[in-house]
Parts: structure tokens; C-alpha cells; sequence
């Protein structure tokens, strides 16, 4: 942990020697400032865990210089010096962020105590910033890797299914549903009704859909003979009447093609 630096803010020279003399044996790097505006400088020129500030300064007092800490750092500790006079500019200093306020003159055990406590509540608001900021990057990269996965899987296989109408075919699986309804089909089935709905309703010729279903290249003619066959057998299984077909239907001269229903 890299040691706290302070800046003490006051225009009264015997109030920094002594908040410098008390904080000196203390173990931090210690800086001041007689005026807001050098005070203003200085936190613009430098980096500061908890700044020590006077109210009542003039012409730039206690509450701007707060504005401008707040403005460059949120989590700068600051602690109000005030007489019991101006107890109302130290509220208002509370409620634009400061942690607390000490009177003066305070004692140096009551300084030393509450610069310790403020050090401590800026580490442990760095802390749960450096948290949140781990959670932030996590749930980023767990969305990326989902990002990543989904891409590679779909680079990897684009078209694992395909949907005709109510026909919903799983080519990783190799497995069909029609209306929700689990297809009992053989391979040679599969790969006919897989052809047909990749294209539909484009309709596809014999040779074509006996290459795809059976790895056969024939001519047209035997290819008609054959194909009719598992044509029949697939329309058997997912037709409620095979001879007026409203799934597979076919086109004279060209084939067949999947209506979608």
C-alpha cells in the first residue's frame, strides 16, 4: 500500500504548523496550502488520498475548493476545519461529501484519530471500487465469451436447423418434428425430407433427391422409378392421407417439393 498523501488547506500559518507537526511522526507525505486557490492548483498538479480543509477563506473559502475536489476525484477523503461559528457551512460541507469536521482548535490525539479514520474510508472505497471494477470487467468478458461462442457456433455449422412451416429439422441431431411431434424416420427418410425443406417450396428433381437420399447418381428416368418408393414410405409417416398428400407434393415433370401445410 503505497503511503497516504495529505494536503492541509488553511490561510493561518500556526494552524498548518501545527496540523504538520501532529501529522509528522505519522507516517504520511505531507503538502499545504495557505490559500483555496493554491489549494485548487495543487490538487490539479497532484494526487492526494485526504485533504485537511479550512472553511473560512477568502477571496476562494473551504466550499469552493470542496466543489473542485469533488469535480477532479469523488473519492478524496476530506475532513472540515471550522470554528463553532460557521457550524452551518460545515453541515453544508457534509452534504457535499466531506467526511467530517473537526473544531478549532482540536487536539492532536482527535486530529490523529480522525485522519486515521479517513485514510481508512478512502482505501476501503478504493477497494470496493477495484471490486466492482473486477465484477464490471467479469460480466464483460463472460458476455463476450457468450458473444464468441454463439459466433463460432454459428460459423461453424450455419444451417443446424431448418424450418419449413411446422417442420423443424435438426441436422446436429438428426432428428424431425412436424406440429411438435418427433418424426420416426429412416436415415435415407431424413435425408430426403431434409432435402425437400432446405429449398421449399422450391420444388426438387428425382436424380437430385436420390443423390441426397441415397448417395446415388443415376439418370433421370431411374431416378424417378426409385425415388417414388421413399417418397411413398415418407408420406406414410407424416401425411393423415398419403393419396391426397398435403405435405409432399408432387410436381409433374419436375419432381416434388414441401408445401409447408
Amino acid at each position: 500500500m503505497e503511503t497516504p498523501h495529505i494536503l492541509i488547506v488553511d490561510d493561518e500559518a500556526n494552524v498548518r504548523f501545527i496540523l504538520e507537526r501532529t501529522l509528522s511522526h505519522a507516517g504520511y507525505v505531507l503538502d499545504t496550502a495557505e490559500t483555496g486557490q493554491e489549494a485548487i492548483e495543487k490538487l490539479g498538479n497532484s494526487q492526494y488520498d485526504l485533504v485537511l480543509l479550512d472553511l473560512n477563506m477568502k477571496p476562494v473559502g473551504g466550499i469552493q475548493v470542496l466543489n473542485a475536489i469533488r469535480a477532479r476525484d469523488a473519492e478524496i477523503t476530506v475532513i472540515i476545519l471550522t470554528a463553532h461559528s460557521t457550524i452551518d457551512s460545515a453541515v453544508e460541507a457534509l452534504r457535499l461529501g466531506a467526511f467530517d469536521y473537526l473544531y478549532k482548535p482540536a487536539t492532536p490525539e482527535a486530529i490523529r484519530q480522525r485522519v486515521r479514520d479517513g485514510i481508512q474510508h478512502r482505501q476501503q472505497n478504493l477497494h470496493r471500487l477495484r471490486l466492482l471494477n473486477q465484477i464490471e470487467d467479469l460480466r464483460q468478458s463472460l458476455i463476450n465469451l457468450d458473444i464468441e461462442n454463439e459466433t463460432i457456433g454459428q460459423a461453424a455449422s450455419p444451417q443446424r436447423f431448418i424450418r419449413a412451416g411446422k417442420l423443424v429439422i435438426d441436422k446436429y441431431h438428426r432428428s424431425a418434428t412436424l406440429n411438435g411431434t418427433l418424426l420416426d424416420l429412416t436415415t435415407a427418410e431424413f435425408d430426403l425430407l431434409a432435402c425437400l425443406a432446405e429449398v421449399a417450396p422450391a420444388p426438387v428433381s428425382p436424380k437430385k433427391l436420390v443423390m441426397a437420399a441415397l448417395n446415388y447418381d443415376i439418370n433421370e428416368t431411374e431416378a424417378r422409378e426409385i425415388i417414388k418408393y421413399h417418397v411413398h414410405q415418407l408420406r406414410q409417416k407424416i401425411e393423415k392421407d398419403s393419396a391426397n398428400p398435403k405435405y409432399i407434393k408432387t410436381v409433374r415433370y419436375k419432381g416434388y417439393f414441401w408445401s409447408g401445410g
